[in-house]
């Protein structure tokens, strides 16, 4: 197994001052990617997929196939905002490797604007996350974001015995020490950890979110079962579950999200559709990714 090594070591900057220089901010403000969870990091494309139509509650919800990522899967969506494409990503379960001793799931997640929106305001993150592949608790989030003239790199590492992670930005040197819930998720494990979940309409999951430093409690609803119909796709039934955080027992308000996930085995996020202040948003899987996971070869 290969022990993963830093990136985006040219941003680096000399000095060790726990001072920290001021970053820009994003120009379309800092909505807290918790509230976003299922989104990936495509919280920022818009589509044009239905809602679709509610089905009958027959059977319950299969449990889940696998409770461990499975290496080499990739899931890719591209996205919209209010009708016009915007952008592509993806998320990926790169590999097992060697993180102190410790083997740890690597998964990548990535999110860019495309060709078009990019001459105005380009968007091109990377976040990295390392699981234990034991327990899946998260060990390592690495965040490498260039948002219009926003940059951040940042490195923490989340120690379970102490209950507490090391912040590190790689371009000021800056470190701050954060208080950690028993039990959390980091943005990119939490799709995961809930896709290991025992699911069923009409309830409700909770877990707490690390993200921006900070740490999210985020209840997500599952509404009734409803048919998606998604274009060159086909048909799938699937639960309608939407997150809500909030920080310090106050509720985020910074618009809406609901995802699409199949209601079977794989709890496989097809669609996501979000109400924000610049308009509507959404993700939706593209087909290779649903062939791969759902060894369908048509539909």
């Amino acid at each position: 197994m290969r022990r993963p090594t830093s990136r985006w070591n040219s941003t680096i900057t000399p000095g060790k001052s726990n001072r920290r220089a001021p970053e820009r901010r994003r120009p379309l403000g800092g909505t807290p990617r918790a509230a976003l969870l299922l989104g990936l990091i495509l919280f920022f494309f818009g589509g044009r997929e239905g809602g679709g139509e509610p089905i009958p509650r027959s059977q319950p919800i299969p449990p889940a196939k696998s409770a461990k990522p499975v290496v080499g899967e990739r899931l890719t969506f591209h996205g919209r905002w209010m009708g016009i494409p915007v952008g592509y990503g993806w998320i990926e379960v790169k590999e097992l490797v060697d993180l102190d001793g410790r083997a740890a799931y690597h998964i990548e997640a990535q999110g860019h604007t495309n060709e078009v929106l990019s001459t105005f305001y380009p968007i091109h993150d990377v976040i990295h996350s390392y699981l234990d592949a034991e327990t899946l608790i998260p060990l390592r989030f690495e965040k490498h974001q260039r948002e219009g003239r926003y940059r951040a790199d940042e490195v923490v590492t989340f120690d379970q015995r102490s209950h507490r992670a090391q912040y590190r930005s790689l371009l000021n040197q800056s470190e701050k020490t954060i208080e950690l819930p028993p039990d959390f998720q980091d943005l990119i494990s939490a799709l995961y950890w809930f896709r290991a979940q025992p699911l069923g309409a009409d309830h409700t999951v909770t877990l707490d979110i690390y993200t921006d430093e900070k740490i999210y409690r985020t209840d997500i609803e599952i509404q009734p079962p409803v048919q998606l119909e998604l274009l060159k796709r086909g048909t799938f039934p699937c639960l309608v579950v939407e997150p809500k955080a909030s920080f310090k027992g106050l509720l985020v308000k910074r618009g809406r999200l609901w995802a699409y996930v199949t209601a079977d085995e794989h709890r496989l996020p097809l669609l996501v559709k979000a109400t924000t202040p610049w308009g509507a948003m959404s993700a939706v899987i593209d087909e290779e990714s649903i062939r791969n996971v759902l060894g369908k070869t048509s539909f």
